[in-house]
């Protein structure tokens, strides 16, 4: 086992995330901290002044000694814009590594841009999209084209440094000059005009903040915010409605924290030009990022790629190794739930598009019991809403959340059922799927073919199956006997 303790030291936050990678190669997040530390607006004429500096030893401490506390062996430490563009650089750095502990590497703004697209792609089912973060001192864009890296560039420019800018005017005149400033710092980017009628994916604190005041007034506070989709639309209310108030009301809005509440308006005209430059239909909000892509291309070092082929097949086998779920036994009900299930497809008893996510409840049901063994699935819809399972949709993982939840509504009652009879045949009556007999028509599924099979559907543990089938497909569920 090792431990890869990783910080992303940015213009206006420092974030520390702590990898565990256990023996069997499963890998996740045990740690995460963060420190506002405003390094940009600490920056007169190039360099970043005293009190600044001081901010970043602090936070540097603490997450050392946070990494000491859990064990951390490798340390890989990256400092983005503000240090990155600050003429005392030099200085800067050489303090940290004698007064905290730890060196750190100024990357340029290309290689931000590019781990940010390794942490979207290993965790977003995107195939084509623009990709962006915005920083405190800088914003970097991404073209991505069948999950491939075409164009990368970094804009000196973020939330932080053009908020101050522009400072000493009212938040409305704020987002206008800032808006218009980014339309013209935009025409500069050549591979812009590839990514018209794309949908972006936002990365950074300014799109994850917007999408839970989306999710809050949905009334989905609770809901994970990785893969949450918005509308143009729905950005562009929220740029005017924020931007018209006062910076005090705005520190009163529910769900948008104190310490966002001043840059979020820059940030959101930065967003809404990028948005009206590329004509794009709608943003998705990447959780991931730049610390999830330093720790991928460490994790992937030795297989030729920092990009995993399929992300839901790859981070399928992670979730299953972290939660103990034996392959074995996912495969055997797997195979014999899609046997069914594709079945009923020829039928259009259930919906083909629905497959993939079938498949994935059937595989991550059984993961509750890492937990406990009672109201196990209800424990695997916790672990599928909150822990990093990648490559549905987001609505999709809603439904299986729902489905594993028992919360389903018609259509995810079915799948239920299905996923029910796969288990009832497979590990109460003990066949593999190659030898259940599915012959379904107009009138009836009918299931075959082992001895006294009947008697044995009745006395098992899901004798209720065929009632329920009947109820909710409105054809019988007829068992046949060898």
């Amino acid at each position: 086992m090792s431990r890869i303790g990783i910080i992303d030291l940015g213009s206006n936050s420092a974030r520390l995330m702590i990898y565990e990678i256990e023996k069997s190669g499963a890998y996740w997040p045990i740690f995460e901290m963060k420190q506002n530390i405003r390094l940009a607006e600490a920056m007169n004429d190039g360099i970043i002044q005293e009190t600044g500096i001081q901010r970043a030893i602090s936070c540097t401490r603490l997450f050392y000694r946070a990494g000491q506390l859990h064990n951390v062996d490798e340390w890989l430490a990256v400092a983005t814009a503000a240090i990155r563009q600050s003429r005392n650089q030099s200085e800067i750095l050489h303090r940290l590594r004698v007064e905290a502990g730890i060196a750190y590497q100024v990357i340029e703004g290309a290689d931000e841009g590019r781990y940010g697209y390794i942490g979207a792609v290993n965790t977003l089912p995107i195939q084509n999209a623009l990709l962006f973060d915005i920083g405190g001192a800088s914003t970097e864009l991404m073209l991505v084209e069948s999950r491939k890296l075409k164009g990368v560039v970094s804009l000196p420019h973020g939330a932080l440094n053009l908020m101050k800018r522009f400072e000493n005017i009212s938040e409305t005149e704020t987002a206008r000059l800032v808006y218009h400033f980014m339309q013209e710092a935009l025409n500069e980017v050549s591979f812009l005009s590839f990514a018209q009628n794309m949908p972006l994916v936002g990365m950074g604190g300014t799109a994850r903040a917007l999408a839970k005041l989306e999710l809050a007034r949905l009334n989905k506070p609770s809901a994970r915010i990785h893969g949450f989709t918005m509308d143009q639309e729905a950005v562009q209310q929220w740029f005017e409605e924020l931007s018209s108030l006062p910076l005090a009301k705005r520190k009163k809005i529910k769900n948008l924290s104190k310490s966002r509440a001043d840059i979020i308006v820059p940030g959101l005209a930065i967003m809404s030009a990028l948005m009206k430059k590329t004509s794009s239909p709608s943003l998705m909000v990447s959780r991931a990022g730049l610390r999830e892509g330093i720790f991928y291309e460490r994790y992937l070092r030795y297989t030729g790629s920092a990009v995993v082929h399929d992300v839901l097949s790859h981070s399928l086998f992670n979730f299953q190794r972290k939660f103990v779920v034996n392959p074995t036994v996912s495969d055997l009900v797997a195979d014999a739930a899609l046997r069914l299930f594709d079945a009923l497809v020829e039928k259009s008893l259930v919906d083909a598009a629905d497959r993939t996510l079938f498949y994935t409840t059937v595989q991550v049901e059984s993961a509750g019991c890492y937990i406990h063994t009672e109201r196990w699935m209800h424990h695997s819809a916790y672990l599928a809403q909150w822990s990093q399972l990648y490559g549905l949709g987001y609505h999709e993982t809603e439904d299986m959340v729902q489905l594993l939840s028992g919360k389903a509504n018609k259509r995810l009652k079915r799948l239920s059922l299905l996923l029910r009879l796969a288990k009832l045949l497979t590990l109460q009556l003990g066949m593999n799927a190659e030898e259940i007999e599915i012959v379904m028509n107009q009138d009836s599924l009918m299931i075959g073919r082992i001895p006294d099979m009947n008697h044995q559907v009745e006395k098992s543990a899901d004798a209720s199956l065929v009632d329920e089938f009947l109820l909710t497909f409105q054809i019988p569920l007829i068992f046949l006997d060898a």
